[in-house]
């Protein structure tokens, strides 16, 4: 009687690593880190006078609203230094002594920063009446210098503040103000005494808004 063959099912002795399983594991895991963790762009060098600027060394997790370690008062010659908007006018922080200000830097080549700013056009209009200013910062090294640009994408947002057209002369002493690094987005609440009362690096959507909302309540309580 001839022998059967041995049957073709048999285990080959080494399984493949993506089963099925894994790969939806594995696919799950990257789209959870890309919502949680990914919330800041590298920005270009921030220019400076007198000190070399900052390169991005922060990992994805740390940008969450990060105050200083204590209020930052903003001194009066940077309050008082010109600066010009998109628009050739020409404004100064102490120009708005009465009011509180949101300074974000931003660019529009940033996720995050794209992501953030209808938040900050929703809050803009939300208090503005009771005496918010919300100012964007975009500087020429992280455009490149293509004012147009710029021009043509807030346009096209519909963003209804202004947007400074900024060289470092103010983006560069505010993050140094507060020690922090050369990524984008930040923002910076500002009281009407001219104090950085909160400050946010990266942006978070499920925690941001409201974080900032909470600032400026608190800034436009603050009778100094």
């Amino acid at each position: 009687m001839a022998l059967s063959k041995p049957s073709s099912s048999a285990p080959s002795g080494k399984e493949s690593f993506w089963t099925p399983g894994r790969v939806v594991l594995t696919l799950a895991s990257v789209g959870l880190i890309s919502a949680l963790g990914i919330s800041s762009c590298n920005s270009n060098e921030v220019a400076t006078n007198n000190a070399p600027a900052n390169r991005v060394t922060n990992a994805p997790g740390t940008n969450n609203a990060q105050p200083p370690a204590a209020v930052v008062s903003l001194p009066q010659g940077l309050r008082d230094t010109k600066l010009q908007t998109l628009d050739g006018e020409s404004l100064k922080l102490s120009d708005f002594a009465d009011k509180v200000v949101i300074v974000n830097l931003w660019a529009t080549w940033c996720g995050p920063c794209r992501q953030e700013m209808p938040e900050l056009v929703k809050i803009s209009n939300e208090y503005k009446s009771r005496g918010l200013v919300v100012l964007g910062l975009a500087t020429t090294y992280n455009e490149r210098n293509d004012q147009a640009h710029v021009k043509e994408y807030v346009r096209t947002q519909n963003v209804p503040y202004k947007i400074i057209w900024d060289d470092g002369t103010l983006a560069a002493p505010l993050v140094q103000a507060v020690q922090g690094q050369s990524v984008i987005p930040q923002s910076f609440v500002i009281s009407r005494d001219g104090r950085i009362v909160k400050h946010f690096t990266g942006f978070r959507p499920y925690s941001d808004p409201q974080l900032m909302r909470l600032a400026v309540e608190e800034a436009l309580s603050d009778k100094g």
